[in-house]
């Protein structure tokens, strides 16, 4: 299993992937989409949470490995790069 496919299996697994097709959901961009992502779900979830932690700080590691900031935007982003900084 890839990294990509293990991160989203958490995140169904805790059912913080949300889809509807008929009504999308209104992000807090306006934009509308039939999938969303609750990732307040995973603070609920240690094992999860630290999962994802993981696999994040492993991107940002690899992609970016110059990186002198992070930052976070609201509404989601914040949480994120607070997980980041404290590895």
């Amino acid at each position: 299993m890839t990294d990509a496919k293990a991160v989203a299996e958490k995140l169904l697994q805790v059912n913080a992937v949300k889809l509807n097709l008929k009504q999308p959901f209104t992000w807090a961009s306006g934009w509308k989409s039939p999938i969303y992502c609750d990732n307040r779900r995973i603070l609920s979830f240690p094992f999860t949470r630290d999962f994802i932690k993981s696999e994040m700080c492993n991107i940002v590691f690899e992609k970016f490995p110059q990186a002198e900031l992070l930052a976070g935007v609201a509404t989601a982003g914040i949480r994120g790069v607070q997980w980041l900084l404290i590895n």
